[in-house]
C-alpha cells in the first residue's frame, strides 16, 4: 500500500504542441480502422523504437474513447497543449505517471486504480510516463454536442482539472464498466448504443462518487484513507474464499481498526463483516444458480470450510436452502 516514488532523471522530452502531433501519431502507427453506422474504430500499435502495445480509440457523436495500453523502453515527458472544451474522464488502470498543469507549482501523482472527471476548457500539461512499466489507461473525451443531447451541457455541473479531491479511487463497479469497454458487444449500430450507454453510465457513477466523497469524507484526514477503504473493498471482492479478522485487514491497508471500522460503515452505509458476508452471499447464489459445481465446493469457493455451516449461512441469509435455490432455477 505504500507509495513507490521514483527519481525523475533522464526524460526523453517532447513537445507535442510544437510538433502539432497528438501523443497516438507520435508514438504509434494506424493498423486498422472500420466505420459503421456512425461509429468509427481505429486501432494502434506502438512503434517498436518507443516501447510496445496499442492504442485502440472509439469515436461517435462528438465521444472518442481511447484505451492506451503499453510499456515503454524509456521515461518519456511529453508537454501538450490542447483546446477541449469537452467533459474529460480518465481511469488509470495500471501504472503511474505524474502530471503538472501549466501555472500551478504541484505535480499529481496519478496512479494505478485511480481516475478523475472535469469539464476542461484548454488543456496545458506536462506529462511523465515512466519506463518499463505497464501503462493502461483508459480516457474518455465527451463533446458539447453529446452533452446536449442529454442534458448535461451546464459546465459548471462538473468538477475543474485544478480542482482539489479530484483525483477518485476506481470502484469495482466502475472496473466492470471498463472491462466491458474492451468487450466486441455486437457491430456497428448494437456496440454504438452499447459504449454510449456505458459513457452515460461512467458519468452516474463518477457525479455519484463525488458526491460520496463531498457528504462522507470530512473527518478523514486525508485523501488517502478514502482511498485505501476503496482499495479494502475491492480486495474483500477478490478474496470471497478466504477469510479475515478486523486485525488482518487493519494491518494490510494501514489504517487503524477503530479508523477501519468507523470510516468504513459511515462510507459504505454497512460493516466491514456485513459487506463481506453480503459478497459471500451473493456469490454463492450466481455459483449455485449457473455453475453444476456441488455445494460442498461452492461452499469452499465463499470461505466456508463446512458444507453445513455454509447452507445454514445460506438459509439466514436467502431465507431458503442452498438446495432450494438451485431447484428453483
Amino acid at each position: 500500500m505504500k507509495k513507490k516514488r521514483r527519481e525523475i532523471e533522464n526524460f526523453k522530452v517532447v513537445d507535442l504542441a510544437k510538433q502539432k502531433l497528438t501523443l497516438k501519431t507520435y508514438l504509434s502507427k494506424q493498423i486498422d480502422c472500420c466505420e459503421h453506422c456512425g461509429l468509427k474504430k481505429t486501432e494502434y500499435l506502438v512503434l517498436p523504437e518507443y516501447g510496445k502495445g496499442t492504442i485502440t480509440e472509439f469515436n461517435f457523436e462528438g465521444v472518442t474513447i481511447t484505451i492506451n495500453n503499453f510499456m515503454f523502453h524509456q521515461n518519456f515527458l511529453f508537454y501538450n497543449e490542447l483546446s477541449v472544451n469537452a467533459l474529460y474522464l480518465s481511469f488509470m488502470i495500471k501504472g503511474e505517471t505524474l502530471i503538472q498543469i501549466q501555472n500551478t507549482a504541484t505535480e499529481m501523482v496519478y496512479e494505478e486504480n485511480e481516475s478523475f472527471m472535469a469539464y476542461i476548457e484548454r488543456y496545458n500539461a506536462t506529462l511523465k510516463i515512466y519506463d518499463k512499466m505497464p501503462f493502461k489507461e483508459v480516457n474518455v473525451i465527451i463533446g458539447q454536442d453529446f452533452l446536449k443531447k442529454y442534458g448535461l451541457n451546464d459546465a459548471s455541473e462538473f468538477k475543474n482539472i485544478i480542482d482539489e479531491n479530484l483525483i477518485l479511487p476506481i470502484t469495482d463497479t466502475m472496473f466492470s464498466v471498463l472491462e466491458a469497454l474492451e468487450m466486441e458487444y455486437g457491430k456497428g449500430l448494437v456496440q454504438r448504443l452499447f459504449l454510449e450507454s456505458k459513457v452515460m453510465e461512467m458519468i452516474a457513477m463518477q457525479l455519484g462518487n463525488y458526491k460520496i466523497q463531498n457528504d462522507r469524507s470530512l473527518s478523514l484526514s486525508n485523501q488517502k484513507s478514502i482511498k485505501k477503504l476503496f482499495f479494502l473493498k475491492q480486495f474483500l471482492k477478490d478474496n470471497l474464499d478466504k477469510n479475515y479478522t478486523i486485525h488482518e485487514l487493519a494491518k494490510e491497508i494501514g489504517l487503524s481498526e477503530h479508523l477501519l471500522k468507523s470510516e468504513f460503515k459511515r462510507i459504505f452505509n454497512c460493516s466491514v463483516n456485513q459487506y463481506f458476508s453480503t459478497e459471500k452471499m451473493k456469490k454463492a447464489k450466481h455459483l449455485l444458480q449457473n455453475t453444476e459445481s456441488p455445494i460442498y465446493q461452492i461452499a469452499e469457493d465463499v470461505g466456508y470450510k463446512n458444507a453445513t455451516h455454509f447452507s445454514a449461512a445460506f438459509k439466514r441469509f436467502y431465507n431458503e436452502t442452498p438446495k432450494i435455490c438451485r431447484i428453483k432455477i
